[in-house]
């Protein structure tokens, strides 16, 4: 009886011991949590760990593992036991009454359930001091981790192939309808291989990577069949999305595992998996679960064996009930190659063969279009695939100032006004029009014209533009009809690498310079609205941005490349990142885009170079369709306009003389025939004098006017604005319009004379020749 007595007079004063140390834990936790709370966004969740009383908690578990041991070596190796699903209430907790009801709950539980090891939706880790009824919690928090008290299995639980499949679906994700809310903050959807995949953007172990995945109604990633693996193959080959997912499959003994489904546990064959060079490994016999890792460089995938509780990406299959809504048409489903037959090898580069016969070609602020003639009509699925071949892309308006661009290709040449296809498209995600070569959605500020898209007779789903010299209009036309087409690249002729082709086209669109390029992530260098929409532009020509957020999926796999496995440095990079992407503000996109980088250059400076740099060097130059041009080395450049001299031109509204020259008015055109005799590096400057500019031919039909001009000097040389200087391909360099000699006689440029780089003409005779910059007369055409 008295050693009974003595027992319970222990375990009082045990239990005394630890109220005591709870209600200190308690006290602190709730100071912590303010302090958490006022300095951290994202510290929402805290989570409490106390330990067992009288009996040390290694000693607790050990007997119910070997219990629990003893009873699964007798079963089957798939359970559908599980520990319970925290309610939603719980799962929002927060505040002092929350937690003190929270701890107050896994108190009266610890006499019945060991306390966890590793917290179920939480990086919660627990440090044991050298007493052992005292336990010190710390926290840190990864961007959509929860709290919950349910208690992991163990190693050697998982050792014995224990899947729990019975965690249930959690309502509060879903509407009244039972549609997902905010798919997008669960991950990236991906409809392949006949099912939905999502792959997620936080971190998880692998069983709470069950867990989340059967919140939504998924399951984790299996790959239990050949036709799965091939068909996955494919959709990695196109991968966009991070690097490491754990998958449903788990070690049941030494050399085998299973993968764990809702219908039951299936082997894994192993000689059939593509595993890493020398995997599976299962160093220290703790390695019993498999994770899937896909390599972009070589659009390859494998899998190896990892410590179930590491943190890594979590990853669905599905489809969840019911499938999130659409938000990107589903594109022609087409293997876009280039056709080599129609290119030309010289030396180490490929150029196309007869570049005309194509269509027209202009380069504009540092890419290049491509008009398809007026017989070269296709499909929209046809348009695609006859860009792909001669190595570009059919043209996605995703930007509001590529509708500029077209516009300012065709202002000298309005036969090209007509109807082409564009990459847009809402087929299967009806009203939610996507640009399918680009990946991106139409913006708000799509131009589209009145009354359009009308869906008309409910069978009107691709996207064409209508372009003329002033305008450039979207309409909804079916897929099977026939239009033109415009292919489009970037100009990489003088790049060195994808991210300063990028670089190169946003400069030119938004006037940089170089000294202004070198002061981007300095935050306290302040930026002008133009600086503002060319670090837009730069963002989201290289996939860090759009829609003036960072884009997750790209930054996030550099994020985990840069943590080289450093959990808590990732988590530590993504909270600063999400930070700066959900909280910058601004006036407009420009500016946001802007506030965005500088948010980031202040906070992690180290993490914003890393990411511009590995966007740089993952950017693929693509080889320019078209040879190298020429360089206009005396122009156009700025120059100062002669006011008399202007003033004479515009007096002219006919034929006439001026003091230096004829005036003559042909088709149209007002053109100077400059009766001096100059150099070629002074016709630029002489004819901007006058107002006008260095005459760039561009048509048959411009030739055959100004043949009939009547001046005394239509019969000699005169110096137009063509330039083969340190290039294959000569160029005009006052027009946009591609160099051609069709309409023209004479030599042209078939001595190739290293000194004869610059080109003149006799009117009269159409006569066209490449010379040396020698004194001719000048032909001058109005701006």
């Amino acid at each position: 009886m008295l050693p009974e007595m003595g027992k319970r007079v222990h375990l009082l004063v045990l239990i005394a011991v630890a109220l005591i140390t709870y209600e200190t834990l308690a006290v602190k936790t709730r100071g912590n949590t303010r302090l958490k709370n006022h300095n951290s966004r994202s510290a929402k969740r805290q989570t409490i760990i106390t330990c067992c009383g009288a009996t040390p908690c290694s000693e607790t578990a050990s007997k119910r593992l070997t219990s629990s041991s003893t009873q699964n070596k007798s079963n089957s190796t798939f359970s559908t036991t599980t520990s319970p699903i925290p309610t939603s209430e719980e799962t929002e907790m927060s505040g002092t009454e929350t937690i003190t009801e929270k701890v107050t709950l896994e108190a009266e539980t610890t006499s019945e359930e060991p306390a966890s090891e590793t917290s179920l939706e939480s990086t919660s880790t627990t440090s044991t001091t050298s007493t052992s009824t005292t336990t010190t919690s710390t926290t840190t928090t990864t961007p959509t981790s929860t709290s919950t008290t349910t208690r992991p299995p163990t190693k050697e639980e998982l050792l014995l192939g224990t899947c729990e499949t019975t965690f249930e679906k959690d309502p509060i994700l879903f509407t009244k309808d039972g549609i997902i809310k905010d798919p997008e903050s669960q991950g990236f959807w991906v409809q392949s291989c006949g099912q939905q995949f999502l792959f997620g953007k936080s971190l998880a172990t692998w069983r709470e990577n069950f867990i989340k995945c059967y919140k939504i109604g998924m399951e984790p990633l299996t790959f239990e069949s050949a036709a799965k693996l091939e068909c996955f193959s494919k959709l990695v080959s196109t991968w966009k999305y991070s690097s490491n997912y754990w998958t449903s499959s788990l070690r049941v003994n030494e050399s085998e595992f299973s993968w764990c489904t809702k219908n039951g546990s299936f082997a894994v064959d192993r000689a059939k998996l593509p595993w890493a060079a020398g995997q599976p490994q299962n160093v220290n016999n703790s390695e019993n679960c498999v994770h899937l890792n896909i390599e972009k460089s070589n659009a390859t995938f494998s899998f190896t064996d990892r410590m179930c509780t590491d943190q890594l990406i979590f990853g669905c299959q599905g489809p969840p009930t019911p499938a999130p809504p659409c938000s990107m048409p589903t594109c022609p489903n087409i293997t876009c190659t280039k056709n080599t037959a129609l290119y030309t090898t010289s030396g180490s580069s490929q150029y196309l063969t007869l570049p005309s016969s194509h269509g027209s070609w202009f380069t504009y602020n540092g890419r290049s279009f491509l008009f398809s003639t007026i017989n070269k009509t296709e499909t929209y699925t046809g348009a695609m695939q006859a860009c792909c071949g001669i190595g570009m892309t059919l043209i996605s308006l995703e930007y509001d100032y590529k509708y500029k661009s077209l516009i300012a290709a065709i202002k000298d040449n309005s036969n090209l006004s007509d109807y082409y296809w564009t990459s847009g498209s809402d087929q299967g995600c009806e009203s939610n029009f996507g640009y399918c070569t680009a990946k991106r959605s139409l913006r708000q500020e799509a131009i589209w014209a009145s009354g359009q898209p009308d869906n008309a007779d409910g069978n009107e789903s691709a996207v064409v533009v209508f372009v003329n010299q002033n305008n450039a209009q979207l309409y909804d036309f079916n897929e099977e009809s026939k239009f033109r087409y415009i292919c489009e690249a970037r100009d990489t002729s003088k790049s060195k690498s994808g991210g300063t082709a990028v670089r190169d086209e946003c400069a030119a669109i938004y006037n940089v310079s170089q000294a202004e390029i070198d002061t981007l992530l300095n935050p306290s260098v302040p930026k002008d609205l133009r600086m503002k929409c060319f670090i837009k532009c730069l963002g989201e020509n290289s996939n860090l941005m759009v829609n003036g957020k960072f884009l997750e999926n790209e930054v996030f796999a550099i994020l985990e490349k840069m943590a080289a496995g450093n959990v808590s440095e990732l988590q530590n990079n993504m909270g600063v990142m999400n930070d700066c992407g959900t909280s910058s503000a601004g006036m407009d996109e420009c500016d946001k885009a802007s506030q965005m980088i500088k948010c980031s250059s202040e906070k992690a400076p180290e993490v914003l170079n890393g990411i511009v740099s590995a966007m740089d060097q993952s950017m693929p130059i693509a080889p320019a369709p078209l040879p190298p041009q020429a360089v206009c080395s005396y122009g156009p450049f700025p120059c100062t306009v002669a006011p008399s001299l202007a003033q004479e031109v515009a007096n002219c509204t006919g034929n006439c003389s001026i003091s230096d020259g004829y005036v003559q008015n042909l088709c149209g055109t007002k053109y100077l025939f400059v009766a001096a005799v100059m150099y070629n590096s002074q016709a630029y400057d002489n004819c901007c004098r006058h107002g006008m500019k260095l005459a760039s031919i561009e048509s048959v039909n411009e030739i055959n006017c100004i043949a009939g001009a009547n001046t005394p000097t239509i019969g000699s040389w005169h110096w137009v604005a063509a330039s083969k200087v340190n290039g294959t391909t000569p160029r005009w360099c006052t027009s946009n319009v591609p160099y051609s000699t069709e309409g023209f006689s004479g030599a042209y440029d078939t001595q190739n004379i290293p000194s004869d780089n610059a080109y003149v003409l006799t009117p009269n005779s159409k006569a066209f020749s490449v010379t040396s910059d020698t004194q001719r007369y000048v032909l001058c055409k109005a701006l």
